[in-house]
C-alpha cells in the first residue's frame, strides 16, 4: 500500500489521508487492476465466473490492507463505509464490490477484529447520478443523472448519522481519480454527518482524470 494526503478544497473541509493498494493504469495494460472494471457490470453482461474471481481478487486485497490502516493509524475502532454507486442498482451481479468489503469486514469482525464495525450500508442512493468513468456511450446504458457538484452526496443519498456519529471512518472505493471529487464530496458528507475523522482506502489510484 501507497498513501497520500488530499489538500483540503472547495469539496473537502479538511486534508485527509488515503490509502490505496496499487496504480490504476489504463483498462486492460499488464498489471492493472482489470477485475474493478468487471465488478462495475454497467449492463450486467459479466459472467458469473468471471464476477466471483473478480471478487476473489478484492476480497484478498481488502483482507491485508483493512487490518494494516487500522493497526497503522493504532485506531481502537473504525466504521467502514462504502462509496455508493452512481446508479440505484439492485442486482447482487452489479453490487460486487460493496458485497465483497461487506463479506471481507464481517470476516475480519469474527477472526481477531470486532473493532472493525460494517458500515458498508451506511450510504444508501436514492437518486441517480452520472457515471464519471464512461467517456463515450455504451449501449444499453443510460447515463443519466447530474454531474459532480459540490453536495451531491448529500443530495443523492441517505446516511445513517447514528452509525457514524463521532466515529473514525474508513470509507472505501474501488478506484480514486484527482479532480472528480466525487469520494472527497462524500468524505464531507460523512463529516457533516458527524464523524470525528474520515480515512479513505481505495483499490486503485489513477495519476489523473483522463
Amino acid at each position: 500500500m501507497e498513501r497520500f494526503t488530499i489538500r483540503k478544497n472547495d469539496y473537502l473541509s479538511e486534508h485527509t489521508l488515503v490509502y490505496y493498494h496499487q496504480p490504476y493504469l489504463h483498462y486492460q495494460e499488464p498489471g492493472n487492476p482489470d477485475f474493478l472494471n468487471v465488478l462495475k457490470n454497467l449492463i450486467n453482461d459479466e459472467g458469473q465466473r468471471r464476477i466471483d474471481a473478480a471478487r476473489q481478487e478484492v476480497y484478498d486485497i481488502v483482507h491485508k490492507d483493512l487490518p494494516a490502516i487500522m493497526e497503522e493509524r493504532q485506531l481502537d475502532e473504525a466504521v467502514i463505509v462504502v462509496v455508493p454507486r452512481s446508479k440505484v442498482f439492485t442486482r447482487p451481479s452489479q453490487l460486487g464490490f460493496r458485497l465483497t468489503i461487506q463479506d471481507c469486514v464481517r470476516m475480519l469482525r469474527a477472526n481477531g477484529y470486532p473493532n472493525m464495525i460494517d458500515g458498508t450500508e451506511c450510504i444508501k442512493r436514492h437518486t441517480e447520478t452520472k457515471t464519471t468513468h464512461l467517456h463515450n456511450p455504451l449501449r444499453g446504458y443510460f447515463n443519466n443523472g447530474p454531474k459532480p457538484y459540490k453536495g451531491i452526496t448529500r443530495d443523492t443519498c441517505h446516511i445513517n448519522v447514528d452509525m457514524v456519529r463521532d466515529k473514525v471512518v474508513i470509507l472505501v472505493d474501488d478506484i480514486y481519480t484527482p479532480k472528480v471529487n466525487i469520494d472527497e464530496d462524500c468524505a464531507q458528507a460523512l463529516l457533516d454527518a458527524g464523524a470525528k475523522r474520515v480515512i479513505l482506502y481505495v483499490i486503485g489510484r489513477t495519476q489523473h482524470n483522463n
